[in-house]
């Protein structure tokens, strides 16, 4: 008997001993992968909420909701990738049943708050080009703006809470290798509450606001190129407007994108089938993946935002026209930039 167990590799003995069977070269991949989409979400959000507050050109009411928005991704980074993280290394859950049903809850809050944060940008873009009068009374201070960002953080905290409480439950996934929902529940009243209320809802909100803005700016430029002399009144405007709806639609894409398909997966459980184990571990990267793709996105999108970037990564010297580094709020006031900028940060 100890002639055969000296015989068995170390792979072979992280497959024995693992409980989803897994050879040690998986199990280490999979946890620096984890470790890296943790990383990079930390320091990537950290990155546009620096930014934000740094350059004077992007402390907008719009960009409030961008920074909410990588606030979520920056405390699912880390309150809750770190016990994945943990649990890919052991295939099981170490941390105790209290825990882990905390560890779940704020997983879906986070990542529910960064749905309703994109569906309060898509309603902001909608008033700002289809009803500025109603923009100017729900999105016309700061203060109103951190009364939407409150009501996102309720309402999330509101629909996902009841598992704590006997409605749904919060179990560890073996497969997805962390706690979370349970979507193979006998009950799934709980589960067709949670995707009505925050998923296909939010969806629709955001897609039918975008619609509009489309059919409504297209109609707009065909009015303006029937008449040559209005072609240059608000050009700068509408570029920048433009550039932030393109923006905003491609980060609500891309986020559908990594969460559909978790989505798919958990619905197949709730119907009483099962996935394939790599679609669950790939499933769940994708998730994950979400938290770290917007700032990459405003990189590369955003002109204005590329351009703080570089300038906080010292890819490029500071410039005078915008930056605002090492000036205290209260000074902001009388700079020239400030001047300039007044009208870009009332937006």
């Amino acid at each position: 008997m100890e002639a055969s167990q000296n015989n068995l590799s170390s792979e072979d003995i992280g497959l024995v001993g693992d409980p989803l069977g897994r050879r040690d070269i998986e199990i280490w991949f999979q946890v620096a992968l984890a470790i890296l989409i943790s990383l990079i979400s930390f320091f990537g959000n950290s990155l546009v909420v620096y930014a934000i507050h740094k350059d004077i050109r992007l402390n907008t009411i719009t960009n409030m909701l961008i920074e909410n928005l990588a606030f979520s991704d920056i405390l699912m980074a880390t309150l809750h990738m770190p016990f994945w993280v943990v649990s890919l290394r052991y295939g099981k859950w170490v941390f105790g049943h209290v825990v882990c049903e905390l560890a779940g809850v704020t997983q879906l809050i986070f990542g529910i708050v960064s749905l309703l944060t994109m569906t309060a940008i898509a309603l902001n873009r909608y008033l700002k080009v289809c009803k500025r009068n109603l923009y100017s009374k729900f999105f016309c201070n700061r203060k109103a703006t951190y009364i939407i960002i409150i009501c996102c953080w309720m309402i999330s905290i509101a629909v996902n809470t009841p598992q704590l409480y006997g409605w749904g439950n919060i179990t560890f996934h073996l497969y997805f290798s962390d706690c979370t929902c349970e979507w193979a529940n006998p009950d799934i009243s709980y589960i067709i509450f949670l995707c009505a209320m925050t998923i296909f809802t939010p969806a629709t909100i955001i897609f039918a606001c975008y619609y509009v803005i489309y059919r409504t700016v297209r109609a707009s430029t065909r009015r303006v190129q029937g008449h040559s002399d209005l072609r240059n009144q608000g050009k700068s405007e509408d570029t920048s407007d433009a550039k932030v709806l393109k923006t905003s639609l491609v980060v609500v894409c891309v986020y559908l994108a990594c969460w559909t398909p978790i989505s798919v997966i958990g619905f197949i459980e709730v119907f009483g089938s099962q996935s394939p184990r790599l679609a669950y571990f790939v499933s769940y990267v994708g998730a994950y993946c979400s938290s770290m793709t917007n700032p990459f996105i405003y990189g590369i999108m955003n002109p204005q935002f590329k351009r703080a970037f570089s300038t906080i990564l010292r890819l490029r010297p500071d410039s005078q026209d915008g930056m605002l580094f090492a000036l205290p709020r209260n000074q902001r006031s009388n700079s020239p930039v400030n001047l300039i900028s007044t009208q870009v940060v009332n937006q």
